[in-house]
């Protein structure tokens, strides 16, 4: 059975470990959202459409969408080794996709295929390779301690932990990763790298362990907030998820969607209220009301789903 149909018969995600290395690649990102997605392509899309997968990751998305539908695909990816993946693992597509290493919010990226674009996709969490294999210090248990997706990026994490006033780290932690002890943490950050610098994702996390003395159990880590926090900060993420949202659907031919997942409030809230504005503008039509949630089976298969929502608006 070629790849493609690996990959649609693993989306019901059975474990991986009885796949040869090549189908454990093509699986490695898990398409959230995987079903309502294409259900919402599906009622738009036309012979010839373009679809626009605005963060590559490994290619799960990608992967569907040529798998799925017939046209051309244009896969976003800002990190230049995770694309490599990418490109290898649809390397059975050859001649229906075009990468661009480049940052989603350079939408004029978008203009040779202006008009014949059916939907584009922007899926704002980080892959799960970034967490479990890249080492850059997206895991808590990761050596390194740098978050950055690519070489643009001014300030590596361990620049910010190690350099920044003990005031910006508490407003990056209060106001990127919503974390209401954000100052005791910023405190317990600002002495601890008084004695020794701060290197790996391991110290910082003992660091933060320390200054919250956490009761139970908990499902989540008491430091992702933080590591979330700092991962936005040095990617900037919010100001690209901005610029990407209001400019966009410019490029969508009529009738054409944006679907926006996001994974935590932050991210949503600003699809939300740009979806509101472009609305009020008479631009777009807002398609769902509510944020859609994944079903059942698909967090219980994949829990890093668990907190994934998407909203969809549609050109007028």
């Amino acid at each position: 059975m070629p790849i493609c149909g690996r990959i649609l018969k693993w989306l019901i995600f059975n474990s991986v470990d009885e796949m040869t290395e090549n189908e454990q690649l093509a699986v490695y990102h898990k398409p959230v959202l995987y079903r309502e997605i294409i259900d919402y392509i599906k009622k738009v899309y036309k012979e010839g459409d373009i679809i626009v997968d605005s963060t590559c990751g490994e290619g799960g998305h990608s992967a569907l969408f040529l798998s799925e539908f017939q046209g051309k695909v244009v896969s976003f990816e800002r990190d230049a080794e995770i694309l490599s993946r990418a490109k290898s693992r649809l390397s059975e597509f050859e001649g229906r996709v075009d990468f661009i290493n480049d940052n989603f919010s350079v939408t004029d990226k978008l203009s040779p295929y202006k008009g014949n674009i059916a939907a584009i996709l922007y899926d704002f969490g980080i892959s799960s390779y970034h967490f479990d294999a890249s080492g850059r210090g997206f895991s808590i248990k990761d050596k390194n301690l740098d978050m950055r997706l690519d070489p643009s990026c001014k300030r590596s994490a361990c620049d910010i932990v190690n350099y920044a006033a003990e005031s910006e780290l508490a407003d990056i932690f209060f106001y990127y990763g919503e974390e209401r002890h954000s100052r005791r943490i910023a405190r317990y950050i600002a002495e601890a790298r008084k004695k020794t610098r701060i290197e790996t994702a391991e110290e910082l996390s003992s660091i933060v362990m320390r200054a919250l003395k956490p009761k139970g159990y908990s499902q989540i880590h008491p430091a992702t907030r933080i590591f979330q926090a700092l991962r936005i900060a040095v990617n900037s993420e919010l100001d690209h998820i901005e610029k990407a949202l209001n400019s966009s659907w410019e490029y969508l031919r009529p009738g054409g969607i944006i679907l926006a997942m996001s994974f935590h409030s932050l991210e949503d809230r600003i699809a939300k209220n740009i979806f509101r504005k472009l609305s009020s503008d008479g631009l777009v039509e807002i398609v769902t009301k509510k944020p859609v949630i994944p079903q059942d089976d698909e967090i219980k298969s994949n829990p890093r789903s668990r907190s994934a929502k998407i909203r969809v608006c549609k050109k007028i």
